[in-house]
């Protein structure tokens, strides 16, 4: 399993310089990102899917490049075949890849910044992240342990290949006497069905004002972030027979 974390706009150059010799992205990609209306956010999105496509052909060799991805009913890409598994989340300029060799994968990455919240729907989520993985501090409600919270039900959100409003829904969140669910109950709920998924949910060590969490299918270690590099040979050297094929 790998994670890497993606600077978009140093990584955008050579990315691009990169994708004019060598071809990766496919037709849908393109046609993705240029259904957004603002062209720094088209040049983002097209930068995010670059660094995910060197990075699924460091798993699964070239023969990914331009391949359209599958979609499920809820709109989760994935690879035909015996492909790796993959998610990605990006904020406007930085963006969370993760690949994998496993049954399913998620992630998710959210910036700082201040929650129109009520105090109810901060304990629930705070008691939703809670159950999903390790305990967070929930005394005073704060946005960065509520921002913990979010980025693990939608990295687990993910993982599942489903929407964070259908987990809610599982936990009695969404039905009008969820609000009479005990804290308590809440997070036993969501560790329930973590248990019963099979998915392991983790925070990701992330630079000050960031937030990100990994969850994933199968009894293995939580990945180490790495860096994407940001240079054209640094990248080459990535896809490099040496350094490729780690997840195969």
């Amino acid at each position: 399993m790998e994670l890497w974390l993606v600077d978009l706009d140093a990584a955008a150059p050579a990315l691009e310089a990169l994708e004019r010799d060598v071809p990766r992205l496919s037709t849908d990609d393109r046609e993705r990102a240029r259904r957004l209306s603002d062209p720094t956010e088209q040049r983002f999105r097209l930068t995010t899917y670059l660094a995910l496509r060197v990075v699924l052909e460091r798993s699964a060799g070239s023969a990914v490049r331009g391949q359209r991805f599958a979609r499920s009913a809820r709109g989760k890409p994935r690879l035909d075949g015996d492909g790796p598994a993959f998610s990605f989340s990006h904020t406007q300029r930085l963006a969370l890849i993760a690949v994998a060799g496993l049954p399913a994968i998620g992630v998710d990455l959210e910036e700082s910044r201040s929650l129109a919240m009520s105090p109810r729907r901060r304990e629930e989520i705070l008691a939703v992240g809670s159950g999903l993985s390790a305990r967070l501090p929930g005394s005073a409600g704060s946005d960065a342990a509520v921002l913990r919270a979010w980025c693990r039900l939608e990295a687990y959100a993910k993982a599942r290949g489903q929407g964070v409003s259908r987990v809610l829904t599982e936990l009695g969140l969404r039905e009008t006497c969820g609000r009479g669910l005990a804290i308590a109950d809440i997070e036993a709920g969501a560790r329930q069905l973590a248990r019963e998924t099979g998915l392991a949910v983790h925070d990701v060590r992330l630079p000050t004002g960031l937030h990100g969490a990994v969850a994933y299918a199968g009894a293995v270690a939580a990945p180490r972030l790495r860096r994407f590099p940001t240079d054209a040979a640094a990248i080459d050297r990535l896809l490099a027979p040496a350094s490729a094929g780690a997840l195969r």
